[in-house]
């Protein structure tokens, strides 16, 4: 039996657990022996050597001491008797404070020996401790919670931490003995790696400190290896599937290079030169284009359109928002109408009219574009000769949603987008199936933005700067963490402030945007900022992805404590946009935390989304920078993206080895590896569409 088949084993089914521990368990989404058997600690308590009272007062730190009781006295609070134990360890006295647990006189007796963990303190002239743990002293016989290092696990109320180890104790004893190793005897041998039944045992209750490290070594490594050998798997499942010959003609890409107001960079003719191969190739493409915020992605999957376009087929750009699939829209219209191509736009907020229009113009074939939001992949869109998809930001997409457009064509090409910085790690890790464009180089004309913290004593300054700005022809965007106040949370809140601004700036006009306004109105609020007839867009975070607004040059970011750093990089990225000189304002409120002080010295010390991005998981984790469910990133138990890359490079390099001699894993020494994880991903996963 391998863990992964755990998963199917019912808590509820399990004698050692009581129905009140079941229903706690259930609280922590505990709910399988799998889930408990993975529930690793967080950290660790060592008390496996034996020290005095005396340690813990010159060391400042919890000790673990056997003790004698030899005296109960009391000590009066709130006119309340509470136990006030002494104990002895041969060398020192001390009294433990029990506040609220009278019970302590009958379960500590006079005379008898105990194991104790406490942080001992000088109070009052004596030697005392008030939080500490301890079990009867039995001379000859092992304690269950002391003399080793133990594991603490995080809690929830009512379940305490003693009987949460035994469970788990128990469940390891029960189930371990049946569990089978994934990896194959000889990749154990050959990395010195504990094998499975040794590292789960040793995750939860460490015989010493070696092979605590050792447990975590080896399940890290585990972790990455499922990872690799499932995203290089889909890699060759990719690779094997052939497409027929589709594409010719590069006229009108030419032309449409030629026509551009700008110079592509190096890096743009690079990523769609690569792009234009796949696309020739004998094989779907399945490619990331990657690039920091403006370095010009959306050139690259334009001129990849227009060349399926003038090769006799259709293109779809799915976009996460419909104000951006507008945008989009109206720049490939000017784009495209003049080299004799049609688009059309397909979102939720068009009337039945217009989407039975856009449909017969995709369907007859008469549209060669299709730019739209999570609307293109409804059933009733047909496609006549639907060869490229595109997403945009596309781990705002589900999986889910992807396959649905996948599914309206045979083989298509596919060119995923993201403007979100990602480490190398999490590339490997979220792209590993895809081959990755990355468009390292922001276009000539832009120039670094200027990012300044503002605090409250300067806020006016600011806003003095600001009307200067906009004096010279520019514009600028204010941006709220939340629509209306709220009595839960000290933040600004943008409706409040579009009020405010409007007072303050009563010779300028003043444009609000947020998500609980119909696309429509979004819409003609952003054409009226676009075409400079509003001078500040007050706005919650739904411009952050995409929004092109040249003319702008200041953003302000109202508490920008409440934002991760990749967001608060991707607001910047909407200004710079232009020739013109650009700058950010980071407002923050009261808090003057350490954490806030590190991420705002951050913004203001570099424009470079990378770094960012490095810093943000270092802060934040993996999940909250892309969104766990949206982007299919894996839940690592114990790996760390950052602190163990070597790690994740040599797991790769294994699965590429393993799969490149045997892609099916038919051999009896990968049966485990093909038994043990492949046949437990999505049943989607694998799939090459």
């Amino acid at each position: 039996m391998y863990l992964n088949e755990l998963n199917n084993i019912d808590l509820r089914a399990q004698k050692h657990i009581t129905s009140r521990q079941k229903n706690l368990l259930s609280k922590l989404d505990l709910f399988s022996v799998y889930d408990l058997l993975t529930y690793f600690p967080f950290r660790y308590e060592d008390r496996s050597h034996v020290e005095s009272i005396r340690d813990s007062l010159t060391q400042d730190k919890p000790v673990t001491v056997i003790v004698t009781v030899t005296d109960h006295q009391s000590i009066f609070y709130n006119r309340k008797p509470h136990p006030k134990i002494a104990v002895q360890d041969g060398e020192s006295q001390a009294f433990l404070i029990g506040f609220n647990r009278p019970y302590l006189v009958q379960s500590l007796k006079i005379g008898q020996k105990y194991w104790l963990t406490a942080h001992f303190i000088y109070k009052f002239n004596k030697i005392q401790a008030g939080g500490f743990d301890f079990e009867e002293y039995i001379e000859g016989e092992d304690a269950s919670n002391f003399g080793a290092i133990l594991p603490v696990y995080q809690l929830t109320e009512k379940l305490y931490m003693k009987e949460l180890r035994n469970m788990v104790r128990n469940t390891l004893d029960i189930f371990l003995p049946k569990i089978d190793d994934e990896l194959p005897v000889y990749m154990i041998k050959q990395h010195n790696i504990l094998g499975k039944q040794d590292a789960l045992r040793n995750i939860h209750y460490p015989e010493d400190s070696q092979l605590l490290k050792r447990a975590k070594l080896r399940l890290a490594f585990e972790e990455f290896f499922a990872i690799q050998l499932a995203v290089i798997k889909k890699r060759t499942i990719f690779q094997s599937v052939e497409k027929p010959y589709r594409y010719e003609k590069q006229d009108l890409m030419k032309k449409y290079l030629i026509s551009l107001p700008y110079k592509p960079t190096k890096a743009q003719y690079k990523a769609l030169e690569e792009t234009i191969l796949d696309m020739r190739s004998a094989h779907p493409m399945h490619r990331l284009l990657h690039g920091d915020v403006g370095s010009g992605k959306t050139t690259v999957a334009m001129g990849a359109m227009i060349f399926s376009a003038e090769n006799g087929y259709q293109s779809a750009l799915m976009v996460p928002t419909e104000v951006l699939a507008v945008q989009h829209y109206e720049t490939l219209k000017t784009i495209a109408e003049p080299l004799g191509l049609t688009p059309v736009l397909l979102t939720g907020s068009l009337s039945a009219a217009e989407k039975t229009a856009a449909n017969e113009l995709l369907k007859s074939g008469s549209a060669n574009l299709a730019v739209g939001t999570h609307a293109l992949f409804q059933n009733d869109i047909e496609f006549k000769s639907l060869s490229l998809i595109i997403v945009d930001e596309q781990h705002k997409f589900g999986v889910e949603q992807r396959i649905a457009l996948s599914k309206k064509t045979s083989a298509p090409d596919v060119l995923v987008m993201t403007a979100t910085p990602i480490p190398r790690t999490l590339t490997l890790t979220i792209y590993g199936d895809l081959e990755v464009s990355l468009i390292d180089e922001l276009p000539s004309h832009r120039l670094p933005i200027s990012t300044k913290w503002v605090t409250h004593s300067k806020y006016e300054v600011m806003l003095d700067f600001i009307q200067k700005e906009i004096e010279r022809g520019r514009q600028a965007f204010f941006i709220y963490p939340l629509i209306e106040e709220s009595v839960y949370l000290e933040s600004k809140a943008a409706k409040e402030m579009f009020v405010k601004l409007q007072r303050f700036y009563k010779n300028l006009a003043i444009g609000l945007v947020h998500g609980k306004m119909r696309p429509a109105e979004k819409n003609e609020i952003m054409t009226e900022f676009k075409q400079g007839k509003i001078h500040i867009l007050v706005s919650t975070s739904v411009i952050e992805v995409g929004i092109d607004v040249p003319n702008s040059t200041v953003m302000v970011i109202e508490n920008a404590e409440r934002f991760g750093l990749s967001q608060l990089h991707q607001f910047r990225g909407r200004v710079g946009r232009g020739p013109y000189q650009s700058y950010c304002f980071l407002v923050t409120g009261s808090d003057d935390s350490e954490d806030t002080v590190r991420r705002m010295k951050i913004m203001t010390e570099t424009n470079d989304g990378f770094r960012i991005a490095e810093e943000d998981l270092k802060l934040r984790g993996p999940g909250e920078i892309l969104g766990v469910r949206q982007s299919g990133m894996p839940e690592l138990k114990i790996a760390d993206f950052l602190r163990d890359e070597k790690l994740l490079k040599v797991a790769r390099e294994d699965a590429r080895v393993i799969l490149e001699k045997d892609p099916e894993l038919e051999k009896p020494a990968h049966q485990s590896l093909k038994k043990g994880i492949l046949d437990f991903l999505p049943s989607d996963y694998l799939r090459s569409g």
